[in-house]
């Protein structure tokens, strides 16, 4: 499925690709899980991966704290935006690198460190595949799954992933070791679990 699902999203016209990420932000910054968090965790997107600038964007529009993913010492680090992403040297996969200088937003700086506002976390979270159920498709590293089993422990998150429709599919392959999202947003339809 991995394999299948790149295939599918290398063949989207750039042009089709950054509409269809822009109706997903909106979608996304209509929601409810949008209006409760203070706190936005965005990753930043790879080429041919649905693009979350304008969702970065709308976040720091709406005055809500935005932090961006670092992977550091085999997990992940949040790191409070600094600057436009767009400028950001990027790593060996095209992904947008954090200046590791940037202030830790996560896990460092918990809910006390933070403004009321950001004490409700939302995690923008990508995925190959999901299904309806909130299952989810990474890229075989488990950054995301170790990051959510750890920061679920702790604190109140949201976890939204965020993709294209046609990256919906009846059962994303997971186990026992996989964490569920707890809804996805794609450009036709904001599925909300619970």
């Amino acid at each position: 499925m991995r394999r299948s699902m790149k295939g599918l999203l290398a063949g989207i016209d750039p042009r089709d690709l950054a509409a269809r990420s822009l109706a997903v932000a909106r979608r996304l910054s209509a929601s409810p899980v949008w209006e409760r968090a203070g706190l936005v965790l965005c990753f930043l997107s790879m080429p041919g991966e649905i693009d979350t600038a304008a969702i970065i964007a709308a976040a720091g529009e709406a005055g809500k704290i935005v932090a961006v993913p670092r992977i550091e010492g085999g997990g992940i680090t949040f790191r409070a935006l600094g600057r436009d992403p767009s400028a950001l040297p990027r790593d060996r996969w095209g992904i947008p690198v954090p200046d590791p200088a940037w202030p830790v937003a996560w896990p460092a700086a918990g809910p006390p460190a933070w403004p009321a506002a950001a004490a409700r976390a939302l995690v923008v979270t990508p995925g190959l595949a999901f299904d309806r159920q909130g299952n989810r498709l990474g890229r075989g590293g488990g950054y995301y799954d170790g990051f959510l089993r750890a920061a679920r422990a702790g604190a109140a998150i949201t976890a939204i992933g965020v993709c294209l429709s046609v990256q919906i599919v009846a059962e994303a392959p997971h186990d026992a070791r996989d964490e569920r999202v707890d809804g996805v947003a794609t450009e036709e339809e904001l599925i909300l679990l619970a």
